[in-house]
Formats: structure tokens, C-alpha cells, sequence
């Protein structure tokens, strides 16, 4: 018998018993672990029903009712029923069966059954026994989840069956190929100049010192090769550096990040991230310090952030000066928690390197992040890096604004063209009456103010067909433009529509630039204060700012507050927890509300030090007459405990 046939004959015996083993074991133990979960199941729904019925509250039999019903829907449940002590059935709902249900076969169904435990619980009122309460569990998905376990099983047997077969079949070629691939390969490698891959392991022990004899000499010509084009590359870069800082130009790094796009075999799910900084006020820092020194600052600017880039360990980061103001970090294939660490050592080194201005004031940086993989479009990393910095400087604060490549959606009438293109259809939509306002309801636990709506800003397309774009997109490319007052004004004037046509207090978002816009107050009043407006629709509107304007701007903002609250509106704090700076100030505006959330109600019972700061912030804002909302409340602990100090958490 040949080789070959011996090795055929061998795997399909060794399958045979694989498939036998592995059927058996696996399914067995899949069988008996979904048993588990369907008795789990069924204990815990039993446990959670009974002690909801069981509330004093609860004890309407409508409401009973509502409840079994409300657990029977979610379909993982074949039967609930709650029987009285005499022994009558208080409430029953139960799924009829259905031939051929699901997924799985019926003799599959039938061959492994599956257990249906049923669990029991009392349901009491106080001391008073009201009933006892049966849950059975659905074994429907269970049995389609060990049916596709088994398929996925025997398929990954089958599959391992047959690699094993083909490998049986190369291993006869690969025999053939060893003389020609350590000896005939290897010279053609050295004669062309190809970078032919060294073998791993000799295949043929007689010929190893022929292969380390060719490999020495393949090993010189690489590296006169490598010495020759060490030589041209550093020729290359010094063509294409700034002249000032001695960094990479635009026309170096964009080809760097070209390269860095392009679909290779095997890497196409290679990422890795483009981190974009502009000094914003470059032009004041020229009116400040004469050009030799604005010089020597941007060479040390340059060192500093190189010397962090050069001790990045993760992978080589290309820094660049893209323009005057624009600089950029290229960093390929790099994980996130990296690049977070490296872009953090950034903005320390560009914080402590700050000049002052002829104002007194520091100069300001822009962060934008965003990532990329291999086959990704130039022109949409670079779109991608224009809203981050557009959002930063929206925003007005020094924080990395990240877009993630599966999270962005470009707008279609400003793809691809940057502020002309955004300039246009702002200003379009202004003139058409294409800006909306987006409205839902918000309740919080606890709010006198029951009926109560906040709402965004959106803009539709001039052939208003789709999805309309959403505010967090467009106000910053309208903040870079100057036309967020317009803008917000627009929103105002929308939002006193609604509250004629409706019931119920309207939120509507302010931006910061707006807010300084020294125009903006008085036209602001003057909607308010118009001729078809009265004081029962302003008194339910809440114009809501964000509290980084409060700590960056306190005059203005009071100014803004105590103009908005004469006209007869209210005002409202948002992203208090993000920026607690503004507690110092939040004595002297007239709010409503204040508003907390992110990871600081997040990790709230996690941290001592952050319970002692919620706990000063609603003592503070509730001393002041201000309503104290929450967001982003992960669990029902937090809730209680945000409760028990006065806060009004969001349902």
C-alpha cells in the first residue's frame, strides 16, 4: 500500500473516532448545561414575580395581571400561572404547542429532550399568603441553540477531516519541492535581487550546508542592499521636511498615511489612528512674540513631541507639520489603550508650552482622533480629522475629540470639500427653512415638572429625502463659520413654535460661541419678547448651556442668564460632572436645573471621594433653588442612593 493511501486510510479512522468523541461529549454536555439554565431560568423569573407581586403596591389584580403579562411576552416562557390557596386559578397564561416549532428537527427534539423545570414561589401580602406562582420555561430556543451546537460541531470535525486529507496529499508535493526550494530558490534569490523567505527548518539534512553557504552570501547582499536604501530614504526625507522645525512636511506625511491605507494581502485588518492638533491662535501668538521666538518655540515644540514619539514602544509614529497651525501624529497599527496613553503625553507637553497673548490669556490647542483601517479612503480620514477639530473648537475646551471610523456618517451635501462645502448648505438651509427640531419627551423620577421635552437641532437635505442631519454634526462646521447664533436662533424661534401647538416645557440646547456672540442676547430677547409671543409660552421654555461656559466665560454667562430669565424664560446647566470648575460660579447665575452624568454617576458608589463631590453638588445646587437631574445611571443602587440626596435620576 502507498504512502498516500496509508496516510487516507489513517485520518479516516482517526475521524471517525474524533467525530464519535466529540459528538457524544459535546452534545452531552451542551444538553445538560441548557437544562441548567432553563431550571435557572425559571427559578429566577419565579423569584423576581413572586416578590413584584408580592409588593404592597402590586396587589391590584388588574395590575397582577399587567405583570404575568408583561413576563410571559418576552417568549421565554411556556407557562405562568398563579392559583389561589383554595386552589383556583388567579391568573394563567400559557403558550400552545406548535409541531415542528423552531429551528431543530423533531427527531432531533425527540432523540434529546430537553427538561421544561417548572418553578414555584408564594406570593404573599404582608403576612397574608395571596397565592403560589408556577413559572415553566420555553425549551424552544434552547433546543434550536443545541441543535446548531451539534451542526457547528460536526461541521468543525468534517472540516478538521478534510484539511487532514489535503494535507496527506501536499505532503507527497512537498517532498518533490524541497530540492528546488533550499537550492534553486534561494541562488535565483541572490541572482534577482527578490527577497526570497529563508526556510524556518532544512527539509533535506544533507543539504544544510549548502542552504547556510547560500545563506551567508544572500545575507551580505541584503545588507549592502539595506545600506544603499537607508541612504536614498534619508535623502527623500530631508526633501521633504519643514523648514522651521525640521518635521516631516504635508506633502511627506500624506503619502506616509497613503501608504498606510493601502489594501495589503494579509493586513487588511491592520488599524491604527491619526491624531490632528491645531495651535488655534497662532496669528496672536505672532503679535505677541517676534518671529525668532515664535521660531525657537515651534522647534521646541517639535522636539518634545518627537522625543515622546520616539519612546512609543507600540509602533513608529510618523509626526508631521501639515501648515503653519496644523500638526499630525500617524500612528499604525496601534492598540487603543497606546495611542491613549501617547495622545494624553501630548497635550501635557503641549499644555506646559503654552505662551501667553497680548490679552493675558493662553494660547489654545484643538485636538482631533480618529481611526483607520487598511482599505480605508484618504479623503474620509482626513474629513473624519476636519469634524473632530471642528467639534473641538465647537465645544471651546482642550479635550481629544475622537471619531470613530464606524461611527461617522458624512453628511451628502458636504462630502468630501471641507468649509466651502459646509458653508453652503448652512446657509441654505437657513434660507430654504430646512433646520427642524427633533423633540422627546424626558422624565425624571421625582419632577414636579412632569410634561417636560428636550430637543436638538437637525437639518434635512435640500431634497429632504433620508435621514435629516443631526446637530452634533453640523454646529461645529456652523461654530468654525460664525453661523451657530443664526443657527440657535432658528432653534428658538422653532421651539416657541412648538410651544404654541403643544403642551409641556421645551428644552432647547444653546452653544457656547453663540452665547458670546454679543448679538445674540438681544435677538434672543427680541424672539421672546415678540409681538405673537407671551409670557405662558416663555415660561416653559429652558434655553440649556453647557457648564464649560460658565468656567470659561462667568461674565458673560451670568449676563446671559439674568437677560434670558427678565425676558421670562429659564435657563438650564448641562455637563455639570464634566466640568466641576463650574461650581464656583454657580452661585451667581439665576438656573433651574443643573444636569450630572458620564462616568462620574458611572463609578459613583465605586469611590468615596466621588459620592463626597455629588453629595457637595446637589447640597449646593438644591441650596441654590436648582433642580439637580441625572443621567447615565447604571444600576438601581446608584438610583437609590442619588435619590436619597435630593438628585432627580432620568427614567
Amino acid at each position: 500500500m502507498s504512502l498516500l493511501k496509508q496516510l487516507l486510510l489513517s485520518v479516516t479512522v482517526a475521524i471517525v473516532l474524533i467525530l464519535a468523541g466529540t459528538l457524544v461529549f459535546s452534545i452531552d454536555g451542551a444538553r445538560q448545561y441548557l437544562n441548567d439554565q432553563l431550571q435557572a431560568q425559571s427559578e429566577n423569573a419565579a423569584s423576581s414575580l413572586a416578590l413584584s407581586l408580592s409588593q404592597p403596591g402590586n396587589q391590584d389584580p388588574a395590575l397582577r395581571e399587567l405583570l404575568i403579562i408583561a413576563l410571559y411576552d418576552s417568549g421565554q416562557f411556556q407557562a405562568i400561572k398563579l392559583t389561589g390557596p383554595d386552589g383556583k386559578v388567579m391568573a394563567e397564561r400559557q403558550m400552545e404547542e406548535i409541531s415542528g416549532a423552531g429551528v431543530a428537527p423533531q427527531w432531533f427534539s425527540k432523540l434529546l429532550p430537553l427538561a421544561t423545570p417548572t418553578a414555584t414561589r408564594h406570593v404573599t401580602d404582608g403576612w397574608r399568603q395571596v397565592g403560589e406562582l408556577s413559572i415553566t420555561s420555553d425549551d424552544l430556543s434552547a433546543r434550536d441553540s443545541l441543535w446548531g451546537s451539534t451542526v457547528r460541531v460536526f461541521g468543525l470535525v468534517v472540516g478538521a477531516g478534510l484539511l487532514w486529507a489535503l494535507f496527506a496529499v501536499l505532503l507527497i508535493r512537498w517532498l518533490k519541492r524541497a530540492l528546488n526550494e533550499e537550492i534553486t530558490e534561494q541562488v535565483r534569490a541572490i541572482a534577482e535581487g527578490d527577497a526570497a523567505p529563508e526556510p524556518k527548518h532544512r527539509r533535506v539534512a544533507e543539504l544544510a550546508q549548502a542552504s547556510r553557504m547560500i545563506l551567508n552570501v544572500r545575507q551580505k547582499v541584503q545588507a549592502s542592499s539595506q545600506e544603499q536604501n537607508a541612504r536614498i530614504e534619508s535623502l527623500e526625507i530631508e526633501l521633504n521636511q519643514d523648514t522651521i522645525t525640521g518635521l516631516a512636511n504635508r506633502k511627506y506625511f500624506m503619502n506616509e498615511l497613503r501608504r498606510a491605507l493601502v489594501d495589503v494581502d494579509g493586513q487588511e485588518n491592520e488599524t491604527g489612528y491619526v491624531l490632528l492638533f491645531r495651535q488655534r491662535d497662532l496669528t496672536e501668538v505672532n503679535a505677541s512674540m517676534t518671529r525668532v521666538a515664535v521660531d525657537s518655540w515651534l522647534r521646541t515644540m517639535g522636539q518634545r513631541i518627537t522625543g515622546l514619539v520616539t519612546d512609543f514602544s507600540e509602533a513608529k509614529v510618523q509626526f508631521a507639520r501639515l501648515n503653519g497651525s496644523d500638526f499630525a501624529l500617524l500612528i499604525p497599527a496601534s492598540q487603543g489603550p497606546a495611542t491613549t496613553r501617547l495622545v494624553q503625553q501630548v497635550q501635557q507637553e503641549l499644555d506646559v508650552l503654552r505662551v501667553r497673548l497680548n490679552d493675558g490669556g493662553m494660547c489654545r490647542w484643538a485636538f482631533g482622533l480618529t481611526d483607520y483601517s487598511r482599505g480605508t479612503d484618504l479623503s474620509a480620514v482626513m474629513t473624519r480629522l476636519d469634524d473632530a477639530l471642528m467639534a473641538g473648537e465647537s465645544a471651546g475646551h482642550s479635550e481629544v475629540e475622537f471619531i470613530a471610523q464606524a461611527n461617522h456618517t458624512p453628511s451628502r451635501g458636504a462630502v468630501g470639500s471641507g468649509e466651502a462645502a459646509w458653508r453652503t448648505l448652512l446657509i441654505e438651509a437657513l434660507a430654504d427653512d430646512r433646520l427642524a427640531l427633533s423633540v422627546q419627551r424626558a422624565a425624571y423620577e421625582g419632577d414636579t415638572q412632569e410634561d417636560r421635552y428636550e430637543s436638538s437641532l437637525i437639518l434635512y437635505e435640500e431634497d429632504k429625502i433620508g435621514d435629516p442631519l443631526s446637530g452634533f454634526l453640523f454646529m461645529p462646521a456652523a461654530v468654525r463659520l460664525g453661523l451657530s447664533a443664526d443657527c440657535d436662533l432658528r432653534a428658538i424661534e422653532l421651539g416657541l413654535a412648538w410651544l404654541k401647538a403643544n403642551t409641556g416645557d421645551l428644552v432647547i440646547r444653546v452653544s457656547l460661541p453663540s452665547l458670546l456672540n454679543p448679538k445674540f442676547l438681544p435677538d434672543t430677547q427680541e424672539r421672546l419678547k415678540g409681538v405673537d409671543t407671551t409670557l405662558e409660552f416663555t415660561r416653559r421654555l429652558t434655553l440649556e448651556i453647557d457648564a464649560h461656559g460658565l468656567a470659561s466665560a462667568p461674565a458673560e454667562v451670568q449676563a446671559f442668564c439674568q437677560g434670558i430669565v427678565e425676558a421670562g424664560a429659564n435657563v438650564g446647566l448641562r455637563r455639570l460632572a464634566q466640568q466641576f470648575d463650574a461650581m464656583v460660579h454657580l452661585h451667581s447665575v439665576v438656573l433651574s436645573y443643573v444636569k450630572l452624568g458620564g462616568d462620574f454617576v458611572k463609578y459613583l458608589l465605586a469611590s468615596p471621594g466621588g459620592v463626597q463631590l455629588m453629595v457637595a453638588v446637589t447640597e449646593t445646587a438644591i441650596g441654590l433653588g436648582m433642580k439637580v437631574y441625572v443621567e447615565d445611571i447604571p444600576d438601581h443602587p446608584t438610583r437609590l442612593m442619588l435619590q436619597e440626596y435630593g438628585a432627580l435620576p432620568k427614567l
